[in-house]
């Protein structure tokens, strides 16, 4: 039995992610990935959602367009799909002309001889987790109130 992923509304998708409206309608336009979810009735994953923050935070951070770097996050959409989470929650995302990666700290000097975008994975999942989730993960089980003691069978 395959386990069902959770999709988000378009409305939930924005809210978590700080996309408007109006960019993913504009993005949709050039981004197939995005294109493939058209109108009210389109759901997304945890991980488009992750993408969607990603190419948010790329395009205010370096205040390029959608058009220049389309199919680097078209590349970007396809590639977190099938990542894990361990992957991404310790990874960074490197973004070039026409294509996105995923990989880990130590792994960065290799894209030294040429431009690149370059954003961690953690911030946008914490961001959304947050949002989704909004208690602390520590807080999930209280202490006992009783101590525990050994029950023994026919005693």
């Amino acid at each position: 039995m395959a386990l069902s992923t959770i999709q988000f509304t378009q409305e939930q998708t924005r809210t978590l992610t700080g996309v408007t409206a109006g960019d993913l309608r504009h993005w949709r336009k050039s981004v197939p990935y995005l294109a493939a979810k058209p109108g009210k009735s389109a759901r997304f994953t945890f991980t488009d959602l992750v993408a969607l923050s990603i190419t948010r935070q790329l395009i205010a951070t370096y205040g390029v367009h959608i058009a220049p770097i389309a199919l680097s996050v078209d590349s970007l959409f396809r590639l977190l799909t099938d990542a894990r989470l361990e992957d991404l929650e310790t990874g960074f995302v490197v973004v070039s002309g026409d294509a996105a990666e995923l990989c880990q700290s130590y792994e960065l000097g290799r894209f030294a001889t040429a431009p690149v975008l370059v954003a961690p994975c953690a911030p946008a999942i914490a961001a959304i987790r947050g949002q989704v989730t909004p208690f602390d993960r520590q807080d999930q089980q209280a202490a006992l109130p009783f101590p525990p003691h050994i029950v023994r069978a026919g005693a």
